[in-house]
Order: C-alpha cells, then sequence, then structure tokens
C-alpha cells in the first residue's frame, strides 16, 4: 500500500494524429496501462497494440541513444458477461529478418469474479460493475408487475455487499473511497434500471444507508472540530487584546472547552 503510484496523462501523439486511452499508472517504476470495455470487438488487439507503441515510443524519445523501446504492462477489463471473452488478446508481429512475435494481452473479467472472490482480493472497481451480470434479466422485466421479488437475488447480493463495505469502511478508516464506491454502485445500477423507479428506491434504500451515514457523520465530526478550533483561537485573541494575563487565558480556555492544562497551555501559546 506505501508503493507510490501516479496517474498519467492518458493522451499520446503520433505521426497518425492524437491517440487517447483510458488509464495509465506508474506504480514504483513500472508502467500500466488499462483499457476499459462494456463490451468485446474485433480490433480492441489492434488498437491495444496501437496504443502501447505509442507509450513506449513517448518513453524511448525521452532516454537516450542507444534507444530501448519498452512496453508497458497492459491490460483489458471487460465489464459485462459473455462467453466469448478469452484470457488473452494477440496478434502476430513479422519482421523483415524473419523473426515472428506473438503480442498477447491479459483479459480481465469482472463478471467472472464472485462477491467473495472481489473482497477476498480486495478488488474494489469491481463492485461498481457486479450487477451488470442482472443486466439481462433486467431487460426482461416488462410487464411484470412484481418486479422486486424477480430481482431478490441481486438485492439480496446488493445488501451482502453493503453490509461488507460498511465493515471494511470502519476497519480500514476510508470512509472517503467507500462512500465513493457506493455512489458509483448506485449511478450505474440506476443506468440499468432505466425506468423502474421501484427497484431505484429499493437500490437506493440499501446502498444508501450505513456507509454513506458513516462518510457523512465523519464530515460533520471535521467541522465540528475544525469550528471549535477556530472559536478557541477566538477566544484566546480576544483575551490578549483585552490584556488579559497568559495564565488567565488559559484557565478560562480550560474552563471553556474542557481542555486539561497541558492542553490549553499548548493552544493558547500557539495562539499568543
Amino acid at each position: 500500500m506505501d508503493t507510490s503510484l501516479d496517474q498519467l496523462r492518458n493522451e499520446h501523439l503520433e505521426m497518425a494524429g492524437k491517440i487517447i486511452t483510458d488509464s495509465i499508472f506508474r506504480i514504483g517504476d513500472m508502467l500500466y496501462h488499462i483499457e476499459c470495455q462494456s463490451t468485446p470487438d474485433g480490433t480492441m488487439a489492434m488498437r491495444m497494440f496501437e496504443y502501447d507503441i505509442a507509450i513506449a515510443l513517448e518513453k524511448a524519445y525521452k532516454g537516450k541513444s542507444p534507444y530501448c523501446v519498452k512496453f508497458p504492462m497492459s491490460a483489458v477489463i471487460y465489464l459485462r458477461p459473455d462467453s466469448s471473452v478469452k484470457d488473452f488478446l494477440s496478434l502476430q508481429v513479422y519482421f523483415p529478418d524473419g523473426q515472428a512475435l506473438t503480442y498477447k494481452v491479459p483479459v480481465i473479467n469482472v463478471q467472472e469474479y464472485s462477491l467473495d472472490g472481489i473482497f477476498d482480493k480486495q478488488l474494489w472497481l469491481f463492485l461498481p460493475f457486479y450487477v451488470m451480470r442482472y443486466e439481462k434479466q433486467l431487460k426482461q422485466l416488462k410487464g411484470i408487475k412484481n418486479s422486486r421479488q424477480a430481482m431478490k437475488p441481486m438485492l439480496n447480493e446488493l445488501q451482502e455487499m453493503n453490509i461488507r463495505l460498511a465493515e471494511c469502511a470502519e476497519k480500514n478508516q476510508k470512509f472517503d473511497a467507500y462512500a465513493d464506491l457506493v455512489n458509483l454502485i448506485i449511478k450505474i445500477t440506476n443506468y440499468l434500471l432505466n425506468d423502474k423507479s421501484t427497484l431505484k428506491k429499493e437500490v437506493r434504500k440499501i446502498m444508501g444507508g450505513k456507509i454513506l451515514e458513516l462518510h457523512s457523520e465523519k464530515i460533520s465530526k471535521k467541522v465540528r472540530a475544525e469550528e471549535r478550533k477556530s472559536a478557541i483561537s477566538t477566544l484566546i485573541i480576544t483575551l490578549k487584546d483585552l490584556s488579559i494575563d497568559q495564565s488567565k487565558a488559559v484557565e478560562q480556555v480550560m474552563k471553556k472547552y474542557s481542555l486539561t492544562r497541558s492542553q490549553a497551555q499548548a493552544v493558547v501559546q500557539a495562539n499568543w
């Protein structure tokens, strides 16, 4: 967790024009290039090869002769369930001297991961897309009156997801990140549910609860702490302007804000 991480710009200029990649990260001393696809298409291997060449050449030009062209660690993430998605994308590269290389890019299919698998491997960013495995069923709900009963498995999994996320939030004290995840889950679920307002409300009720409350509570505590700090500072400055003795100012701060003597002395000294 303490390895340095930088998100790099995703625009690269080449002779044919500008190409835009999804995400490029530097983690430690390695470059990672990730593309995200909702559905597979026949050109993805070619596009990945094109992107990786642009990334590798840009890095190589920053070096000195003899140049070294090093490809990034790349992968494609597919969001929707599709049995045609393989473990790798590949293409053959033939050189004039007879050399032949196979360019391979790993493929990650989000829908192959169970809820347990996602939590065990801490693949938090897969969670917002988890409900896409129910997309086909959701499209078939038209005309079904008891949609809640039909989608009970999805709602149950969302409830379990919410409980486990709340536990992680409390354990790791990362309320901001987990609140962002919950908001993403709600946003993507709303997109999938489209005009199914009853189910939307149900999802919001399930997912908008504990974690968002925890996040809200944390923000409120931070605001209250800042307000308290500002009020103490204002009191001390006022006492100083009134030519009150510093020792008496300490007594005032102790009494008004229930601080120990050493705490009051430190804060008075800092603001005097």
